[in-house]
């Protein structure tokens, strides 16, 4: 439930778009100990940062009527995602601020939408075989903060530690990535199990929530990598950070 009211606070939304450049790397055996080492080899690459959003006036017109419903009805919004905990897209309703048919639209291009990147950097992949970790400048100075134990099988953001919290596998290529890809996720959130009744309660609202996935893309063999951190301390986002990269 934090994982899915925090993206709706920070009104972020990740599209990549599709590539039809084709590689020739290995597609992910399963062994993650091995296909951390070929998603992440020691090299210095160019990452492309797919934090924009590629989106018409129209559809950025419905996304803003979305978000001033979730800011009128905040309360409200936050029962009717507990309500609906399990159920996507969520059912409408006219607190939402869109029509019946506006929200079906909405649904619709956010099924659109696409990624794109505003810029590159340079990143220097570190791995010996236990240890991975990056260096990097600019924008994506906070790699330089991320370390993954490939012995213990753990995330490290700082001195934040996350656990490994299962496989992904996209069979399809109707999501926002636009191609089927296979990753591998860690989490941490604290407190964990949070209740969505004490985000009602934003001044007192102390969380942190980090998250690390690692993928490859199958329609071109690249490596999809994203970093997030977002921290409440009585209820003001004192962290806040999306970096998809695609490289």
């Amino acid at each position: 439930m934090l994982r899915f009211i925090t993206l709706i606070l920070s009104s972020t939304l990740f599209f990549s778009t599709c590539f039809s450049q084709q590689n020739q790397k290995p597609l992910l055996t399963g062994d993650i100990l091995k296909d951390l080492n070929n998603l992440l080899p020691q090299a210095e690459v160019t990452v492309d940062i797919f934090d924009g959003i590629k989106q018409s006036k129209r559809q950025a017109e419905l996304m803003e009527k979305f978000k001033l419903g979730v800011q009128k009805n905040y309360d409200w919004f936050i029962d009717h995602t507990k309500k609906f905990e399990n159920v996507r897209p969520l059912p409408y309703h006219p607190n939402l601020g869109l029509t019946e048919g506006e929200y079906i639209e909405m649904q619709r291009a956010m099924k659109e939408m696409e990624s794109s990147s505003s810029g590159s950097e340079v990143v220097s992949i570190l791995n010996n075989n236990i240890i991975i970790s990056f260096k990097s400048r600019g924008r994506l100075a906070i790699l330089d903060a991320v370390r993954i134990d490939l012995e213990k099988n753990l995330v490290f953001i700082g001195d934040h530690e996350l656990n490994f919290t299962g496989k992904s596998d996209i069979t399809n290529e109707s999501n926002g990535l636009r191609s089927k890809w296979k990753g591998y996720n860690w989490d941490l959130e604290l407190p964990k199990n949070i209740s969505p009744d004490q985000f009602k309660d934003l001044e007192n609202l102390n969380a942190k929530f980090y998250k690390l996935t690692i993928g490859r893309l199958e329609k071109n063999g690249k490596t999809f990598l994203q970093i997030k951190g977002k921290e409440f301390e009585k209820g003001k986002a004192k962290v806040s950070f999306d970096i998809p990269l695609v490289f």
